[in-house]
């Protein structure tokens, strides 16, 4: 089953609340079979890469199926060690797309979640609800957080063409006090709002503006999926 926009979503109705937030959390974003499909694919089927960048702001990957402990430890010790002098993320990821691109395995269901990425339904509903009809396409990764992973703050300037982010959440179940929330901030520095990882839920929010996702605590019960990018001029 290819993934299916819910045909009950009105991103028309939804823009205005988007124009005054610059960001919004939609629910039930797909229809029910396609959220668990999906979900299915990120939790049995696909291969995924720790990611976190180096003393050098560069980023680094180990695949995680051959990662030893041993690794992951120092891995993470040294993600904990830097993030507080400069920007830095620990979380496991596997690319779709970076310029709209096919998937480069037609036969493995993320070709499916690709194309659906760039599909004109789930562009149209991003320029609707956006308003900026320059969108052009969409880029990709699966992400996996699990417990100790984190993505510290930033604001998503540091590339042109990006219009809004968006999380795409296929997490079935979570507890707030597992963390892991993709959070903003307001000027004073205080946390202005918040979205937790919501099965089936899609969160966008306008470029730039700063967020987070918090740490996802050591006793958190399962790990955190999404499909998470941007949308791109």
């Amino acid at each position: 089953m290819d993934p299916v926009l819910n045909p009950a979503l009105d991103a028309g109705r939804m823009a205005s609340d988007f124009a005054r937030d610059r960001r919004l959390h939609i629910s039930d974003i797909l229809t029910a079979e396609s959220a668990a499909r999906m979900h299915r694919c990120l939790e049995q089927e696909t291969d995924f890469s720790l990611l976190a960048t180096d003393g050098s702001d560069r980023a680094q990957a180990w695949r995680v199926a051959t990662l030893s402990p041993q690794k992951q430890a120092e891995v993470m010790s040294g993600a904990y060690a830097r993030a507080d002098r400069q920007f830095q993320y620990l979380y496991d990821a596997h690319s779709l797309s970076k310029e709209g691109e096919p998937y480069p395995d037609p036969a493995h269901y993320l070709s499916a979640v690709t194309a659906f990425l760039n599909s004109a339904p789930f562009l149209d509903f991003a320029r609707t609800l956006t308003g900026d009809a320059s969108i052009a396409y969409a880029d990709g990764q699966a992400t996996r957080y699990r417990p100790g992973h984190f993505l510290s703050q930033h604001d998503d300037a540091n590339e042109p063409g990006r219009v809004a982010a968006y999380v795409l959440n296929l997490t079935p179940r979570w507890r707030a006090d597992w963390g892991g929330a993709l959070l903003f901030s307001d000027h004073p520095g205080h946390i202005a709002g918040g979205y937790f990882p919501v099965f089936n839920a899609i969160n966008i929010l306008a470029v730039p503006q700063p967020h987070w996702v918090g740490f996802v605590s050591p006793f958190a019960g399962a790990a955190r999926y999404s499909i998470t990018g941007w949308f791109r001029r």
